[in-house]
């Protein structure tokens, strides 16, 4: 099992600093770290060029997401510390997709690029081929410990190259997920 202190401790840092930097009451409130994932799943053929995948009309679904719109709730500032892709075409639903592919991404996604943006700041800007998952606990660690703040809305996007589209017809899905620390009050 893989020792994550040193992310927890990045993230107590980061978000020490940004409770002290909105607090101007008398008493402070006690902030609560909780360990959690956020996952996105996507359906991604006939895409191309800029997608954004999630809005202000994206809904927690279990076994789809369980992100609620593009920007997170009062009070819950988040530290993302680890992110990894996967993709599968087994299953006809997002809701049976079969994750345990461990195949290559399809080269219409090896070329594409995932960008989390909040308030006009890059938080994440990798290529897919840079967080696809080889293993079924390979996440690639996000050592910048990007701060993603409550109540600020954010974009999630997904860039193709210029001239390339995923086939559309045979389902092929995408699986985000983003290993983050949630500062609760």
């Amino acid at each position: 099992m893989e020792n994550r202190n040193p992310q927890l401790q990045r993230a107590i840092k980061v978000l020490g600093a940004r409770q002290r930097q909105i607090t101007n009451v008398v008493r402070p409130h006690a902030t609560k770290l909780v360990d959690k994932t956020f996952y996105l799943n996507v359906r991604v053929d006939g895409m191309s060029g800029i997608n954004e995948l999630v809005d202000a009309n994206t809904k927690k679904v279990v076994g789809i997401t369980n992100l609620d719109g593009n920007q997170l709730n009062s009070g819950r500032d988040v530290v993302i510390d680890a992110i990894r892709v996967q993709y599968t075409t087994r299953g006809e639903k997002i809701e049976n997709a079969d994750w345990q592919s461990r195949d290559t991404l399809p080269a219409e996604l090896q070329n594409a690029e995932l960008r989390l943006i909040q308030t006009n700041d890059m938080l994440i800007d990798l290529p897919l081929t840079d967080v696809q998952n080889f293993k079924q606990d390979d996440y690639r660690p996000i050592a910048t410990t990007p701060l993603l703040r409550a109540k600020e809305e954010f974009k999630l996007e997904l860039e193709f190259p210029k001239g390339v589209t995923v086939p559309a017809g045979k389902p092929l899905f995408l699986r985000l997920e983003f290993r983050i620390t949630e500062a609760k009050k």
